[in-house]
């Protein structure tokens, strides 16, 4: 056997990459999990190649097994880093270090059944109760589809550009909808299945954090694996959670009711829509605030949930006998009365372990604790790996492992740092003379701040608010200061945005929660990020208030355990868009004077990139301008 640093040096080389410690060590602790079916978590800071750190180990453990008999699942929380290993990193890695190991690796990719396209409903067997498409922009998209239809080799959606949600889900089924096992005529050709089949038969199988959450429910989707590697681990919590969620409203009852109609079942489906008519009825004498947490459901409402399951349960039972009606109409009712019975069942069993909420017609409910699903359907007997830039929080790894379920003294964690020398490449301001936030925030002073530094930078600033009043606030004050002004808008795709601010080095970005993770622009164009406020969640949110509760009636803190945390995680993800590369020099100013002033900045710092640090605002934009001089003498 070739040593594994050999083997990572090899790698490393055709790369053409650098030694980096950290990588190294990265390598030798996800081999020795690998190893004893043990579980680590491990902060690799931004530059360290997290990657190649878990791939090399990884397939060196399945090249020594005989095939099938040792399968390992890599899960990430984002396309792109899907992408980068399917099309980059695996396949250079598994052809250097093939002939170094006893046998060639194999791997495939696996997405949720919602990504591949649907022969049936592209060969017009679909849904007649579909949304019609309009005659101007979407049907052009639909000719698109219908088209690549006819040529792809993979059914996957991301082989496609600029195609709308709405036209996307005309050709596409989720798991539930799905009627593969109702007598589908597409069965054996279906792109769904032929992924599944690929994925369990690889050697390596990288997928995302949902369907990795689903795997953990419904076993088998993923096939048998002795390992697992979650890349963006910070993220998975959230992701089980959605993967978790029931959700109830009038309009997807009286969905349900139409395609049970249509698929034969007339009687059950007008019981359906009475119950439709019911919640509807229950709901609007119900005077909860929206989104808020609700403790308790009303008597009315409890009834009218009681009609739904009932009229959804016999609904259920009529399709299951109309075997007469077409196979994919009658599994797509199926699919949406079961999920509506089960969302209803959900509410009326909901007690102090459960979240729920109202929002408009839709009822909202999830587990309060989902660690167990990590512990039990996750990891179970296998050896995994959680791999993050940010899993330390206040310098401890405690807050995440307990997010996922991890007991102590099954489980160990490493810092294997970073090759950036952060406090020589970067600056953390905090002007600890500014008001701290309040309701009038963004004030004056600190919108004259951002400018300032701005100015200093000569742009090349990523600004990142914590509403959308702060957006339009703080391009209120950059707008006659700034040439090229970028403004994220609510509901559009961001990574136009991202792709301009790259390209041109002099412009300013702003926006909200969707940039402060996946901008990664090394170089001129991002020499400055501001953060104008700590990001603490809201109070008013559900699942925050009840994880606070819950803490705080065992004699806890609830705010430090759960909203200070939360905001560490995202400041962390804020901070780390500024040092991306080892030539990446700049300055990272939050504007929020708690940081500074507040006995809980220290544990907020230390959650942070090492930076050093500074609260003087005159220094601050000196170092910005003479940055912003080198690179203009340098024609960036």
């Amino acid at each position: 056997m070739v040593p594994l640093p050999e083997l990572l040096d090899a790698v490393v080389a055709d790369l053409r990459g650098a030694h980096r410690p950290g990588q190294l060590q990265m390598v030798e602790l996800v081999a020795r999990a690998l190893d004893h079916e043990s579980t680590v978590l491990i902060q690799a800071g931004t530059g360290t190649g997290k990657s190649v750190g878990y791939l090399v180990p990884a397939i060196e453990h399945v090249a020594h097994a005989d095939p099938g008999q040792s399968r390992v699942v890599v899960a990430t929380a984002t396309l792109a880093l899907q992408h980068q290993l399917v099309e980059r990193d695996l396949p250079r890695v598994i052809e250097v270090l093939t002939p170094l190991v006893r046998r060639e690796v194999n791997f495939a990719t696996l997405k949720g059944r919602s990504n591949y396209l649907c022969l049936a409903r592209a060969d017009g067997t679909g849904d007649p109760e579909q949304q019609v498409l309009d005659r101007t922009a979407t049907e052009k998209q639909a000719q698109r589809v219908n088209a690549w239809a006819k040529t792809t080799f993979t059914g996957d959606r991301d082989e496609l550009e600029d195609v709308s949600g709405l036209v996307w889900q005309a050709f596409s089924v989720n798991s539930q909808e799905c009627s593969r096992g109702s007598g589908c005529a597409f069965v054996e050709d279906c792109w769904a299945e032929k992924a599944i089949a690929r994925a369990r038969a690889a050697d390596v199988v990288v997928t995302n954090h949902s369907l990795l959450a689903l795997n953990a429910v419904q076993e088998g989707i993923l096939g048998e694996h002795d390992a697992v590697i979650v890349d963006e681990a910070h993220a998975l919590p959230a992701a089980l959670q959605r993967a978790a969620t029931d959700e109830l409203s009038v309009d997807a009852l009286s969905r349900a009711s139409r395609r049970t109609k249509a698929a034969g079942c007339a009687e059950e489906a007008d019981r359906v829509q009475d119950a439709a008519d019911a919640l509807e009825g229950a709901l609007t004498v119900w005077d909860a605030a929206d989104g808020r947490r609700v403790v308790e459901l009303p008597k009315a409402v409890l009834a009218a949930l009681s009609t739904v399951r009932e009229a959804c349960g016999l609904a259920m039972a009529a399709l299951r006998r109309a075997t007469d009606s077409d196979p994919s109409g009658r599994q797509r009712a199926i699919a949406a009365v079961e999920s509506m019975h089960d969302a209803a069942g959900e509410l009326l069993s909901a007690d102090a372990s459960s979240v729920m909420w109202r929002r408009g017609d839709r009822l909202v409910v999830l587990p309060l604790d989902v660690s167990g699903v990590v512990r039990e359907g996750i990891i179970g007997e296998r050896a995994a790996v959680f791999t993050s830039a940010t899993l330390q929080l206040g310098g401890s790894f405690t807050t995440i492992a307990e997010q996922l379920g991890l007991r102590a003294g099954q489980w160990e964690g490493e810092d294997v740092g970073s090759p950036f020398d952060y406090a020589a490449q970067g600056i953390l301001f905090v002007p600890d003379r500014l008001a701290a936030p309040g309701p009038d925030w963004p004030t004056s002073q600190a919108l004259d701040v951002a400018r300032d530094l701005v100015s200093a930078a000569g742009g090349r600033a990523l600004v990142l608010m914590a509403s959308w009043r702060g957006v339009d606030a703080m391009q209120d004050a950059l707008s006659d200061c700034v040439s090229d002004l970028l403004v994220q808008r609510k509901g559009e795709p961001t990574a136009p945005l991202i792709r301009a601010f790259s390209n041109n080095h002099r412009s300013v970005l702003v926006g909200t929660l969707g940039l402060w993770q996946g901008v990664d622009v090394p170089g001129p164009s991002c020499t400055l990020v501001i953060i104008d406020k700590l990001p603490f969640p809201p109070p008013t949110d559900p699942v925050v208030s009840a994880r606070q509760s819950a803490i705080d009636s065992h004699g806890g803190s609830g705010w430090m355990q759960v909203s200070l945390p939360l905001a560490a995680m995202t400041l962390a993800q804020g901070a780390g868009r500024l040092i991306r590369s080892d030539a990446d020099r700049g300055v990272v100013a939050i504007l929020d004077s708690r940081l500074a002033n507040r006995r809980y900045g220290g544990y907020l710092r230390r959650s942070l990139p090492p930076l050093s640090f500074m609260t003087d605002t005159a220094k601050v934009a000196q170092a910005l301008s003479r940055l912003d001089a080198g690179y203009s003498q340098g024609a960036d």
